[in-house]
């Protein structure tokens, strides 16, 4: 019988049949940095758990939901190793006669054969809280690496956050990913930077404007219990990332992700040897 958050992995050897316990917990202490070979699943994930986690705590008149918005984006080469991607074929090579209407006479012009061009169209999800009216109250944003490394879409992003800020919304900025290069304000940044925290949450009240309040998290630290602003009449409702990220590693079967690669960008020298010690107790390496 399969014990909670455990499989049982059955290996033929020399000397017989070796039975292998591995877990299918989260095996960090807080964010797993493997995560990111799946991040587009994770996210996908972890915006719904977000959103279920808050619909419970929520006012009466208040509704947590999921948005979403297909966007088609044409990258560079170089920035086709995570979502948006743009492959180049070679043009249509059709070998059966085009029909073709004539005038007496005159010869139509032959169509200049274009270029094939495949865009993958990346699908951006975030959450909203709206009151009964339909007022937007909060934006919670899970930023992903192409917010952070493709440079039209980390426009695009800045500019979609100007505008939440300008109309009065509180949005929340919540950093799970090390790649790429941070869409937080300076004084975050430089926070982060002081403090060694590869990943943090910055949260802007509309009551507040020239304050942000950051939560700055280490790779061996759990990951904080936010509060989410809504209106000024409200108490903030709490949201703990740390079960999520949990619920995410175990019913997205994140023990099978591949622990023996090396971690882009690398970690820490600080931590890599903690990293190794945590993947081999947990026998995933």
């Amino acid at each position: 019988m399969r014990r909670a958050n455990e499989l049982r992995h059955w290996r033929l050897g020399a000397v017989g049949v070796e039975c292998r316990r591995v877990t299918t917990k989260n095996p960090f202490p807080g964010m797993n940095p493997f995560f990111e070979q799946q991040w587009q699943d994770a996210h996908t994930m972890l915006i719904g758990y977000m959103r279920d986690a808050l619909q419970e705590r929520l006012p009466a008149d208040l509704v947590a939901r999921a948005e979403e918005a297909v966007v088609a984006i044409g990258a560079e080469a170089e920035s086709a190793k995570f979502r948006p991607d743009v492959s180049v074929k070679k043009p249509w090579e059709d070998t059966a006669a085009a029909g073709v209407a004539v005038a007496g006479r005159v010869r139509a012009p032959e169509a200049s054969l274009p270029t094939r061009v495949f865009v993958d169209d990346e699908v951006e999800r975030w959450l909203e809280i709206h009151d009964e009216a339909g007022q937007l109250v909060t934006v919670i944003e899970l930023l992903s690496p192409s917010n952070k490394e493709d440079e039209v879409a980390r426009g695009r992003y800045c500019n979609k956050r100007r505008t939440f800020v300008s109309a009065g919304v509180n949005v929340v900025e919540i950093d799970l990913v090390r790649r790429g290069r941070s869409v937080f304000p300076d004084e975050v940044r430089e926070l982060m930077r002081k403090q060694g925290a590869p990943y943090a949450v910055c949260v802007f009240r509309a009551s507040h404007l020239g304050e942000r309040e950051a939560y700055l998290v280490g790779l061996r630290e759990r990951l904080p219990v936010i509060s989410i602003p809504l209106r000024p009449t409200d108490a903030d409702v709490p949201l703990d990332l740390q079960p999520l990220i949990n619920q995410c590693h175990e019913r997205g079967r994140y023990h099978r992700l591949r622990y023996r690669a090396e971690l882009e960008p690398p970690i820490a020298t600080s931590d890599a040897a903690w990293v190794q010690t945590i993947l081999r107790q947990h026998e995933l390496v």
